[in-house]
């Protein structure tokens, strides 16, 4: 969430990073349904990963596409590899995202585990 905090500083847009879960609100960023829907697919029910793709294809076009997929993979595999090994967040990190953490409620997903609460 940091991360998505950053880039949208960078390039001056609001955005709600709470719509990421539950996908009850609006988050801000351009074309987010299909993203979430194509990350989901991704990470989770590869049933719906073609009719997903598609919808992002439309949304942000081929090359905005490869862009979203390059990001979902490598995302996804640093998060594989941080809770597999059991690296937990530097002090820096955990405090600057700790109420976001909060906020969103990730601090309950089971790699939270491997940083100590302070």
């Amino acid at each position: 969430m940091a991360l998505l905090g950053a880039s949208s500083n960078a390039v001056q847009q609001e955005v709600d990073s709470r719509a990421v879960i539950g996908r009850t609100m609006e988050s801000g960023v351009p074309a987010s349904e299909a993203l979430l829907s194509f990350t989901e697919a991704v990470i989770g029910s590869s049933e719906e990963l073609e009719v997903s793709r598609e919808s992002l294809i439309g949304a942000v076009g081929a090359a905005g596409f490869v862009e979203a997929a390059g990001v979902v993979a490598i995302f996804s595999a640093l998060v594989r590899v941080a809770d597999a090994t059991g690296i937990p967040l530097d002090e820096s990190l955990r405090a600057a995202t700790a109420e976001s953490r909060e906020a969103l409620g990730l601090n309950t997903f089971s790699g939270a585990a491997n940083t100590p609460t302070i």
